[in-house]
């Protein structure tokens, strides 16, 4: 029926009755795919689940099982066609800027009185009790440093 067309009133009670018949076939399908959905749902979420907890349990052994071997060799690190595992070392740090602003050098000062951490953090050295101090070897007020080690797992593509 493309490109036909309507000329008298007959022409029209097909279209129309071609229309409403579309729409049934298309509601049948939306029906059938929804039904469909519905199915691989009530399997595929809880087997995503069950796989996702089991591989959190997984990964928590694994770590567990690095930081025994890390205390004891902090160059410890673990390589195999199955995968590898490492460790990778990071700062974190609490800082307060209104204290910090009157005490940091104004070139790390915003003219909008605004701290420029991420450059002044660069001039800062961690020390192992969570102190902090800067380029002259001053301890800084109001910043503190904590070292994390973060395990890093990284399971190979299987292809087996």
């Amino acid at each position: 029926m493309t490109d036909m067309r309507i000329t008298n009133e007959e022409g029209l009670y097909k279209a129309l009755y071609r229309l409403r018949k579309l729409d049934e076939e298309q509601a049948h399908d939306d029906a059938q795919r929804q039904k469909e959905l519905d199915e691989t749902n009530a399997w595929y979420v809880p087997a995503t689940k069950t796989r996702q907890d089991e591989r959190e349990a997984v990964e928590s052994r694994i770590k567990d099982y690095y930081m025994t071997q890390y205390e004891s060799n902090p160059h410890y690190r673990y390589k195999s066609r199955n995968g590898s595992v490492g460790k990778r070392k990071t700062v974190e740090w609490t800082h307060d800027d209104q204290q910090l602003i009157d005490n940091v050098p104004a070139e790390f000062v915003k003219t909008t009185k605004k701290l420029q951490w991420g450059d002044y953090k660069k001039t800062l050295t961690p020390l192992d009790d969570g102190r902090v101090v800067n380029e002259d070897g001053e301890i800084v007020p109001g910043v503190t440093a904590t070292s994390v080690i973060n395990v890093t797992i990284k399971p190979t593509k299987g292809d087996d």
